[in-house]
């Protein structure tokens, strides 16, 4: 029986070792992409390899509210329990039949309860999300709790730094709201609402990975993406902006990305 037990857990932790491999080389692959378009039309691919590296069959969004990543037939093909995450009762409600839901605040710091028990997730993902979180390191400690173990999290979130979050994050909410519409017209409440941001701890920096490390992830990834769009209606600007941008990638300046890929695994 002893001898049972040791050969089940050392198939256990070759399996871990392996699959902790594998999912390194994936990220060293992502990390060879520089551009923000790239990051944008490649995310929904890079949770998908993602579920089939970690033969995940648990996962969770968060933030999904009215619009789920994977659709009804991409979650039965993966075959995996899809959970939608949202802070947001009306969100939720706005969310399709074929996903469960779980109404939380990814961020609080009283108890949370969870139809899934803690421990039992193994894929959480989060696109432009985080830079709306109260507190992103309380994120980071709840996500540790609910992950499975060897569980990933990736979060796709915007870098403080680019200068339309600074200046999103400096103007007054209802003055941001505004002056976003007027580049990206269905910016609304009807159709893809403004919530505020926060940006609490969207940078890339050393410090970060090692709090993140502080609360128990064996590995913590950031991949930055650098350039955007929200200046290309301003002649000009756009260039000055898009040269910075240019500089800053040739020097994987980090600081100076547009968007990041934050991975942690627990």
């Amino acid at each position: 029986m002893i001898k049972e037990n040791v050969a089940e857990e050392k198939f256990a932790h070759d399996r871990q070792a392996t699959k902790k491999a594998r999912l390194a080389e994936f990220v060293a692959g992502l990390s060879q992409r520089r551009s923000s378009d790239w990051a944008w039309e490649h995310y929904k691919d890079t949770v998908e390899d993602l579920i089939k590296l970690l033969d995940a069959r648990r996962v969770m969004e968060i933030g999904g509210g009215r619009w789920p990543l994977l659709n009804q037939d991409e979650i039965a093909s993966s075959n995996i329990r899809y959970v939608v995450n949202d802070i947001s009762d009306s969100e939720l409600a706005l969310a399709p039949a074929h996903v469960d839901k779980a109404r939380f605040d990814i961020a609080q710091t009283t108890k949370l309860e969870l139809e899934v028990s803690f421990g039992q997730i193994d894929l959480m993902f989060s696109q432009m999300v985080f830079e709306h979180v109260s507190d992103v390191h309380q994120a980071y400690r709840n996500i540790h709790k609910i992950l499975s173990p060897g569980g990933v999290c990736l979060n796709f979130h915007p870098v403080l730094y680019s200068p339309p979050f600074v200046i999103n994050w400096m103007l007054p909410d209802s003055m941001s709201a505004r002056l976003l519409r007027m580049f990206f017209p269905n910016r609304h409440k009807e159709d893809v609402p403004k919530h505020p941001a926060k940006y609490d701890h969207c940078l890339i920096s050393r410090r970060e990975e090692n709090a993140m490390r502080s609360m128990g992830y064996s590995e913590v990834w950031q991949i930055p993406f650098w350039s955007h769009d929200y200046f290309k209606k301003i002649p000009g600007v756009y260039q000055l902006d898009s040269a910075v941008s240019r500089i800053a990638e040739r020097n994987n300046w980090a600081t100076l990305a547009s968007f990041c890929y934050t991975l942690v695994v627990k």
